[in-house]
């Protein structure tokens, strides 16, 4: 496998450091780059999103925005997120700039208040949207952002995966670590379970009914988040995937956030 720059170094200062990689961590961080290898070249795709809340009383909200991904090269990719439902939350938009080693930089543009709003570092445990998603999750994953582990060949409902314990390498995470189910077949997530600073269990993300596009990426059509600790639960709806649209770079700048809102 042919590793990028940027991983070699991180690899070789490592080493130097005198640190070397288990061979349990070597081959998580492999699947982790073969995962990184598979999906790059995409450009740019947006999805609409239907976004079901479910409270531990059963009680039901829903929100639809739609999500703009750009693919920045030698850094994480850029998100804009664009509300449309319900009326109190329409014209919302959030941006995030994903990282690896460093927090990620994300701003909110209120319309209420026709302000934007930067997210303080400490600040990504938040609910996003009242949901159960935490801004710290809706950023692009990116392979410097964790340090791996390779546990197992695991079957998951019928379908082999490879378990990888992953644990934050930025500060501020609300998260000790997580384990993930890698998709042995598309190289792409199936599970993950959140644990808490604590390191007790906190929220499962499953992912279902992936679909190909351009013949190379695989995007899923629902994602179901469920609070351990609370019972809640929110799931994402996803339709309408389209890539390499003609989204300018330039829109993904938070001093014209406003205009993502009209």
């Amino acid at each position: 496998m042919k590793y990028p720059v940027l991983v070699l170094l991180i690899m070789g200062m490592l080493t130097g450091s005198g640190y070397a990689l288990t061979p349990a961590e070597q081959k998580g961080l492999d699947i982790a780059l073969e995962t990184e290898r598979r999906d790059k070249g995409f450009e740019n795709y947006e999805a609409k999103g239907r976004m079901i809340l479910q409270s531990p009383n059963g009680e039901i909200a829903e929100r639809e925005f739609t999500m703009y991904t750009l693919e920045v090269e030698d850094d994480g990719d850029k998100r804009v997120v664009r509300f449309v439902e319900p009326r109190d939350l329409a014209g919302m938009v959030s941006l995030t700039y994903s990282h690896g080693l460093e927090p990620d930089d994300q701003w909110l543009y209120l319309p209420a208040l026709r302000r934007t709003k930067r997210l303080a570092a400490r600040d990504k445990t938040g609910s996003f949207a009242g949901s159960e998603f935490a801004f710290e999750d809706i950023g692009t994953w990116e392979v410097k952002k964790y340090r791996y582990e390779y546990l197992q060949d695991d079957d998951l409902d019928g379908i082999a995966t490879f378990k990888v314990k992953n644990i934050p390498a930025y500060p501020y995470s609300g998260y000790s670590h997580m384990f993930e189910w890698v998709d042995q077949k598309i190289y792409q997530p199936r599970r993950l379970l959140y644990h808490d600073v604590a390191g007790r269990p906190l929220k499962e993300l499953r992912f279902y009914d992936y679909r190909q596009f351009l013949g190379q990426y695989w995007r899923p059509m629902k994602t179901v988040m469920t609070n351990l600790q609370t019972g809640a639960q929110s799931t994402i709806e996803w339709s309408e995937y389209k890539f390499r649209t003609s989204v300018q770079e330039h829109r993904f700048n938070s001093n014209v956030l406003r205009r993502w809102s009209n």
